[in-house]
């Protein structure tokens, strides 16, 4: 913008002394512009009458051109993004507010969590808020029968950038180039953002950010609301999701519903409920999600970063690769590494297990859960992983020795895999009767200990792989 502020101008003849001067009120000049209907025509028509009526000398028509041109650049912007405007007059309010101290406390609360788990300035939450139009839906939630969630995504996202290429010709005329052609050139880059999301619509990678509330029927106070509302954040690179839910799960409302609450003695049945059944079921949902972490957390051992058989696609090109000198043998040394591999897997329940003073039957649970998934995928692998079929195909053809030890190894595979699937099921049928040794105190978990081990006798009396001595002790020595 060229000027600022009113201006002085001074009239034709006359001094330019400190009683003569005037001042031009920029906002009424704006007026007439926006109000003429037509900046090319009306506004040039108010300027020049403007002109005329007060007879300005030459540095007044100066001045009066200067904020002739500065206001019809702002009245051009009123017209093409009214969006814009709307949005720096709202985060200019929302803004001072905040420096006085009178903004909404619910609203603060927000920014400062947004602040605290993506370690951004404050400056540049603002404007990933207002950038993407998030005020109106952080006010949902505090409103009744609105909005019961928000959640936040901060990660890196796609975003298309157009460059221009341009593209000089040869001829000049007069040193000035002719035949310039420009052609857009459309880029992909990634740049960390700050957004609202349904969860669904892309996958987590950076940091996730929520908030909640069960109640929707009233609306939130001003002071008092942190009461109704459930925030946190998750951190999908350091932590990952399933450890973040389990975590949050087992230290934050497992703690907070072992505690009896106030009005216990008033609804006896609640508080059963809770600790016969919420609990147990928690404990078992949380078993669940860390049996779930470590599955995913471990390596195919199929996946040797070798690209032999990934370009063949038929039984043609299965025999013109075989037939090629040198390939049989990287081929059986592959399937070597692969049979050794398995072979540890296989030999890890044969092995002495370390077992910390605070084990209990639960870690023996989800030992055997465990072990039933890692051995579950090999097994399937061996039918689905089409580099495994395309090479063993490739040896079977050769009459290579080595198919033999796969034969006995595949054998292995699935002796261990139907051990540690009876074993989980077996160990299964503790798991409700040992939820009392982790919740309850010794008074009453006296009937779940009768009962633990009454059934700890069935396994060994039916079970086909658990009842030897050595398993049985172990599992008693944790109980």
């Amino acid at each position: 913008m060229f000027v600022h502020g009113p201006i002085p101008f001074e009239r034709q003849g006359e001094g330019s002394t400190s009683e003569e001067e005037e001042e031009l009120d920029s906002a009424t000049v704006l007026k007439q512009i926006t109000e003429s209907g037509n900046l090319n025509y009306g506004g040039v028509k108010s300027h020049a009458v403007y002109v005329a009526k007060h007879r300005l000398s030459a540095a007044g028509f100066l001045d009066r051109s200067r904020l002739f041109l500065s206001l019809s650049w702002q009245a051009g912007i009123m017209a093409d993004h009214p969006d814009e405007l709307c949005q720096k007059k709202r985060r200019e309010e929302c803004e001072r507010k905040a420096r006085r101290g009178e903004m909404d406390p619910r609203l603060e609360y927000t920014f400062q969590l947004l602040i605290d788990a993506t370690g951004l300035p404050r400056s540049e939450i603002m404007d990933n808020v207002f950038e993407g139009n998030m005020l109106d839906q952080i006010n949902e939630i505090f409103l009744p029968h609105m909005r019961d969630k928000l959640i936040w995504f901060y990660q890196e996202v796609e975003e298309q950038v157009s460059v221009p290429n341009v593209d000089h010709g040869k001829g000049v005329l007069r040193g000035i180039q002719t035949n310039v052609k420009t052609q857009v050139q459309n880029t992909v880059s990634y740049k960390k953002k700050l957004f609202l999301t349904d969860g669904w619509s892309c996958p987590l990678t950076g940091i996730c950010i929520y908030m909640f509330r069960l109640n929707t029927v009233k609306q939130l106070p001003e002071e008092g609301f942190q009461k109704d509302l459930f925030c946190g954040v998750i951190n999908a690179r350091k932590v990952g999701l399933v450890t973040t839910v389990q975590r949050v799960m087992e230290h934050v409302f497992m703690e907070v519903l072992a505690q009896p609450s106030i009005d216990a003695e008033d609804d006896e049945v609640a508080g059963s409920i809770v600790r016969d059944q919420l609990l147990p079921g928690l404990r078992s949902f949380c078993s669940a999600l860390k049996v779930c972490e470590e599955v995913c957390k471990s390596k195919n051992i199929f996946d040797d970063d070798k690209t032999l058989m990934e370009n063949i696609n038929s039984y043609e090109e299965v025999k013109e690769y075989i037939s090629e000198p040198g390939n049989k043998e990287i081929l059986e040394e592959r399937v070597k590494i692969w049979i050794k591999k398995i072979n540890d897997v296989i030999l890890e329940s044969e092995q002495l297990r370390q077992e910390n003073d605070s084990s209990g039957p639960q870690d023996e649970l989800e030992y055997w859960k465990k072990r039933d998934a890692q051995l579950s995928q090999i097994n399937v692998l061996f039918e689905d992983h089409e580099v495994v079929k395309t090479t063993i195909h490739c040896l079977t053809t050769l009459k290579s020795k080595t198919i033999k030890q796969w034969k006995e190894i595949r054998q292995g595979v699935i002796y261990c895999f139907n051990e540690a699937r009876d074993n989980a099921k077996y160990i299964q049928s503790i798991e409700k009767s040992c939820h009392a040794l982790y919740l309850h105190d010794p008074v009453r978990m006296q009937s779940s200990i009768l009962r633990l081990l009454q059934t700890v006798k069935l396994i060994h009396s039916v079970s086909q792989y658990y009842n030897t001595s050595e398993r049985t002790s172990a599992l008693m020595v944790k109980v």
